[in-house]
């Protein structure tokens, strides 16, 4: 397991260096489809070319409130309005970071004729969703995204470290009758002074942990098992994790059963490296569950998939997967009837750099092919 650490560089010369690492790849994939411009739109995208800028307003909509476009080139501009432009201008420093920003009146949507003033014809433009002319190539903006630069892996080395402290600090303070949402708010209000945002909350207890495998919290109170499965976004990147506690005395069955769950996880983890295509450790996991009796539970979940500026940009199958590059992050969730595990790590050369991980929980260390990782056991509270 890697144990490199890696400071974020905030200055503008260091998030500059990003920018053009990513421009780089745009101008390679622009050649190499013969389009003159990539017109960026979504959240995730615009947050990823500005290097962790914010296009957020609206947390449960996918659109950014501005745009990105990319020629050829290498010119960048950002196209927004004038509700948006001096907080793109001072707070989001683009024009420090090499932008051109244009703005028009809220009302008067010019983004296409931008576009043909800086890039010509829309036909000769790609674009991250359906857009007059352009053509759609969303499904290809993710290779675009997969090897994560030095300044992402800070990010995602703040996120993964402060997510996981303050989760877990919580957790230690919860108590039998809470409510599933009672625990959410105390999350939330945990992760937020942080600058984590959240993307994700599922919260179950007792019965439901059991039952379902995306347990959207209710007011139901808890009595002895609790798990809370946390995805948090930080400049725009996100993090999964998920974490189990229990009031009272679990079973030696029950311990052995989570420990399963553990293992299979990390037989994934060990197996995930640059160069291997991703069924190599989906199949691993699937036989994990054959050889533990549990081969049903394969089928009842998804067992995870590459992630960075999505929660996953899909769930890795027979029919879905690709080769892992170096510096990709992936989070695996197997799931056995009332027990999972789920931790994201980044594919080093000296072995995977977990992103989420055990701070004050327990631990479980695993060795598996010469790979030494950490997990986080339950937190046991009598």
């Amino acid at each position: 397991m890697s144990m490199q650490r890696y400071p974020e560089d905030k200055t503008i010369a260091g998030r500059t260096k990003e920018i053009e690492i990513k421009v780089a790849r745009i101008q390679e994939f622009l050649e190499k489809e013969g389009l003159n411009a990539l017109y960026l739109t979504l959240a995730p995208n615009f947050a990823w070319i500005t290097a962790g800028g914010d296009g957020v307003i609206t947390i449960c909509m996918e659109g950014s409130c501005a745009a990105a476009l990319i020629t050829k080139e290498g010119k960048r501009y950002i196209i927004t309005n004038e509700i948006e432009d001096r907080r793109m201008r001072e707070e989001q420093q683009l024009e420090e970071l090499g932008f051109e920003v244009v703005s028009q009146n809220w009302f008067d949507n010019k983004n296409a004729e931008y576009i043909e003033k800086f890039a010509g014809d829309l036909a000769k433009v790609g674009s991250d969703t359906h857009f007059g002319k352009c053509r759609m190539i969303g499904a290809h903006i993710k290779n675009l995204h997969a090897s994560l630069t030095h300044n992402e892996i800070c990010r995602y080395q703040y996120l993964g470290d402060t997510m996981s402290t303050a989760l877990e600090a919580y957790l230690a303070t919860t108590k039998p009758g809470m409510t599933e949402f009672d625990i959410v708010a105390g999350v939330s209000n945990a992760l937020w002074p942080h600058e984590i945002g959240q993307v994700l909350f599922l919260v179950a207890s007792d019965e439901r942990v059991y039952n379902h495998r995306h347990p959207i919290p209710t007011m139901k109170k808890s009595d002895k098992l609790l798990m809370v499965s946390c995805n948090g976004r930080y400049k725009g990147l996100i993090t999964t994790t998920t974490r189990m506690v229990y009031y009272g005395n679990p079973t030696q069955e029950f311990l052995t059963q989570f420990d399963k769950t553990c293992e299979i996880e990390c037989r994934m983890i060990a197996a995930t490296k640059a160069g291997v295509d991703e069924i190599v450790p989906h199949r691993i996991g699937k036989a994990s569950y054959e050889e533990f009796g549990q081969g049903p539970m394969y089928y009842k979940h998804a067992q995870g998939g590459p992630q960075s500026y999505y929660n996953r940009y899909y769930s890795v199958s027979e029919t879905m997967h690709e080769i892992t590059v170096e510096n990709q992050c992936y989070c695996y969730q197997p799931v056995i009837d009332g027990t999972k595990t789920e931790d994201a790590f980044i594919v080093m050369s000296d072995g995977p750099l977990m992103v989420t991980k055990p701070m004050s929980f327990p631990k479980i260390t695993k060795t598996i092919d010469g790979v030494t990782m950490e997990r986080p056991g339950i937190l046991v509270i009598d």
